[in-house]
């Protein structure tokens, strides 16, 4: 398994789950690849692993500009590009919601929603792919699909597909914190959860991102999911120290 993948992913997608495709696309595999490739192949690689915030953000602004002329040009030649213009030609009437991160989109099946993500959330577009694929793992009701790349604004940016589903009720800290200390995971802040076996973080768990449907099952629509690395310094046990030997 490629060692751009967290372990604890790794272990998801290889000997837990036997690598079954169920669980994640094709596109977001390929795109984490490319961005994997990007980074090794990155002279920056060759330098010492960031343990502060400043070396990680000078880190990650120099790799994502690789990734994203990789992944604009797989994009093209795999028909996968859509142009900006033509992405609101499309869909501009048809916007549903917009959060600090993303904009959302119904389809004319009225049954997902399109997603465009200008990655503002992650220091690099490999953070963003690992997400989407563990997103698919822990909270498989809600996962994405990849299904194309575009501007925002004149920002490279993702669209993503997810299941449409009619939200009313967001579920409260009451219920969304005991599920996820089920789950090996504790509040450390506001809604934010860490789990210190798997080296996983999730942000951004409030109630207008968790939901209760009608049946008072939890649907985690969009939580921001790191991967801890040195620079994080919270003590988990499988550090992602990629692209760093």
């Amino acid at each position: 398994m490629e060692e751009h993948y967290p372990e604890i992913l790794r272990r998801y997608m290889g000997e837990e789950r036997d690598g079954r495709f169920e669980y994640y696309d094709r596109t977001t595999i390929a795109a984490a690849d490319i961005c994997g490739r990007c980074q090794k192949a990155s002279k920056t690689a060759e330098r010492t692993e960031p343990i502060g915030r400043q070396e990680r953000a000078r880190f990650n602004e120099q790799i994502r500009v690789f990734e994203e002329v990789a992944l604009r040009e797989w994009a093209k030649e795999n028909h996968s590009w859509l142009d900006e213009q033509n992405f609101l030609q499309q869909y501009s009437e048809r916007q549903i919601g917009a959060g600090a991160e993303q904009k959302v989109f119904l389809k004319l099946d009225g049954l997902t929603v399109i997603k465009i993500n200008a990655g503002r959330f992650h220091g690099t577009w490999l953070e963003y792919f690992n997400r989407l694929l563990f997103h698919a793992f822990l909270f498989p009701a809600t996962k994405y699909t990849t299904v194309g790349f575009t501007e925002d604004e004149g920002s490279f940016a993702v669209l993503t597909q997810q299941p449409f589903a009619i939200l009313t009720q967001g579920a409260p800290r009451t219920v969304v914190e005991p599920y996820l200390v089920q789950q090996g995971f504790m509040r450390v802040k506001n809604d934010d959860y860490y789990s210190k076996v798997t080296s996983v973080k999730l942000e951004d768990l409030h109630d207008e991102n968790v939901f209760l449907d009608e049946h008072g099952h939890l649907l985690f629509i969009d939580p921001v999911i790191y991967f801890e690395t040195a620079d994080l310094k919270l003590g988990g046990d499988m550090i992602f120290h990629f692209p760093f030997k």
